[in-house]
């Protein structure tokens, strides 16, 4: 009897461990930690604002920076350099041709050590995070966002990419997912905890952090929901069929998003387009490609099959739905990439290079997935 009950004594602690790991994983607990957090950049006529947590100390500075275009900072008790520009960021071509090798990941969520971990052993970024990649296009095809809590080091990470794969050819998309959009208008159901206290902290709201006058706000804001390189096209959640009411349009459909982004909800209530386009069957949220999904009933594959046909298509690359491995279907034309990067210990990339599609693991190995 006193064997059993230490038996179930033990049972019960190592379900209380697995639990309490979880609920720090997903920053449902405040850690006792003392705070260092951002930075974050606004930006005003001729200079910009410096914003940040250090060890729970709310820290702000101003530095001048009218004509001075790119503008690199460090700060006390954070390891990165920054960079910025005072120029706005401009909005990027939303289809692109030639494309000769491309790496996909998805659904971060605030993942940072994965994220690097994966670039690094796939060689996309170097040991000092820098790129490394040439010409090749790194596609990022949202929800960056949420239940993590590095999503700063993520996004700063990112937006050092991007300029540094643009001198030497190359490219970075990020693309909106539906956790960018819920954060850009302040719905916070999924927010760490860290960011809660972050904007207590710093007396804003998340709305107010990733405003339009601040660094990530105005640069989230130029951001595609779809690109197409070469006959592919990559999107967060997926392409309903009844997205071909806006004739193929990636610009307009684009554009709708980005432009409605800060709408208010009134809106939305009086415009079926708005309504589709940020809705469960759009572009940031569709599921319809997968089985047991409560949102979208599953497309049929002849119906996926002419979809593809009618825009020009061979594939479509999606995330949002999460898959225990890349593994391509509706005849190896649809590829869903959101492999569980958000557990922080799981998830691998799609590489697409001289024509053939991999499986590629966070040690760089890579599988073939498509064969002829």
């Amino acid at each position: 009897m006193r064997r059993n009950r230490i038996i179930v004594l033990f049972l019960l602690l190592t379900v209380f461990i697995s639990c309490f790991a979880q609920e720090i994983q997903f920053g449902k607990i405040d850690s006792t930690a003392k705070l260092t957090e951002g930075p974050y950049v606004f930006w005003g006529n001729e200079n910009a604002t410096i914003k940040y947590i250090l060890n729970d100390n709310f820290v702000s500075q101003d530095v001048t920076v009218k004509g001075k275009g790119l503008f690199s900072f460090s700060l006390e008790g954070f390891k990165d350099d920054y960079e910025i520009s005072s120029y706005p960021p401009k909005i990027e071509s939303s289809t692109f041709s030639d494309v000769f090798k491309f790496f996909v990941i998805s659904d971060i969520h605030g993942q940072y050590e994965r994220m690097v971990e994966i670039l690094k052993g796939n060689g996309i970024i170097d040991e000092n995070l820098d790129w490394a990649w040439g010409e090749g296009h790194l596609v990022i095809l949202g929800d960056v966002f949420d239940r993590g809590d590095m999503v700063t080091e993520c996004l700063w990470l990112i937006h050092k990419l991007e300029r540094q794969a643009e001198d030497l050819q190359g490219k970075v998309h990020y693309l909106l997912g539906n956790h960018e959009i819920m954060v850009l208008r302040n719905d916070l159901r999924y927010l760490n905890d860290k960011y809660k206290k972050t904007a207590e902290l710093m007396q804003m709201s998340m709305g107010d952090i990733y405003s339009q006058t601040s660094e990530f706000g105005r640069w989230l804001r130029t951001k595609h929901t779809i690109i197409k390189l070469n006959d592919v096209l990559f999107v967060h959640a997926g392409i309903n069929p009844e997205m071909l009411k806006f004739n193929n349009d990636f610009i307009e459909i684009n554009n709708l998003i980005r432009k409605n982004i800060d709408a208010p909800e009134e809106k939305f209530k009086y415009n079926d387009d708005l309504k589709f386009l940020f809705g469960s069957d759009g572009p940031l949220w569709y599921r319809g490609y997968f089985e047991d999904t409560k949102t979208s009933p599953q497309i049929k594959q002849d119906n996926l099959l002419k979809l593809l046909n009618d825009m020009e298509l061979s594939k479509i690359i999606v995330g949002h739905t999460t898959q225990d491995f890349i593994n391509p279907f509706f005849k190896d034309s649809v590829i869903p990439v959101d492999t569980g990067i958000k557990s922080g210990n799981k998830g691998e990339a799609l590489l697409y290079e001289n024509g053939i599609y991999y499986r590629a693991k966070a040690n760089g190995y890579k599988e073939q997935l498509i064969f002829p």
